[in-house]
């Protein structure tokens, strides 16, 4: 991995935490009425576990294409060096 590659993977994983931070706090706010932080022990849990589904919902629905990752081949592949002739 080079150095461009790894600070945007690095970066990517910051903006993720700080989202997923984010949305635990606003989901605390919306489903209890009260910060993260004041919360119990089985309202943190039900919390977690509502921006978990959410976020792996939205992970589902990103793909490589629309991140715009593009290997020029597939990992484990070696293209032909000549490739058969169509007939």
């Amino acid at each position: 991995m080079t150095k461009n590659e790894q600070y945007n993977h690095t970066l990517l994983k910051l903006l993720c935490a700080e989202t997923y931070f984010v949305a635990q706090m606003n989901a605390s706010r919306e489903m209890f009425g009260k910060g993260y932080f004041s919360l119990g022990a089985v309202e943190k849990q039900s919390v977690d576990q509502a921006v978990l589904n959410s976020v792996g919902a939205i992970l589902n629905l990103i793909t490589p294409e629309w991140l715009g990752i593009v290997s020029p081949t597939p990992p484990g592949f070696r293209p032909a060096e000549n490739p058969p002739a169509s007939s």
